[in-house]
């Protein structure tokens, strides 16, 4: 895994050396993490520190940049792809739903609006 985000990163030229290094940790660490995903619990799990995930996490990071490279990467730039959501983790409340409209939420395994 640490090869494909590094070759990833080799595309993005705007991140620098310390910030590769910090977001290499931190999917690795996201990888094998379990329970919820807070500073102090995941410094738990590698040798970075609370303070170093809360001062990395105020910087912009690319993310809609990284997934579409790994996915032109992964997926080859050749191909016809499509993407889905399942909006099953919002919470839907009538009116003040944005976009007003039914959903499929499959975790109730209905559509709701």
């Amino acid at each position: 895994m640490t090869d494909l985000v590094n070759t990833i990163f080799s595309l993005m030229p705007s991140i620098n050396k310390p910030q590769r290094v910090f977001m290499a940790g931190l999917f690795a660490i996201l990888v094998v993490f379990h329970g919820r995903a807070t500073f102090r619990n995941m410094s738990r799990y590698s040798d970075m520190s609370e303070k170093h995930f809360a001062r990395w996490s105020r910087r912009d990071f690319p993310f809609s940049k990284f997934n579409t490279e790994l996915l032109l990467h992964s997926l080859g730039p050749t191909q016809t792809n499509i993407a889905a959501i399942d909006a099953s983790f919002m919470k839907k409340s009538g009116k003040k739903t944005e976009g007003l409209g039914w959903f499929y939420n499959g975790a109730q395994g209905a559509s709701e609006g």
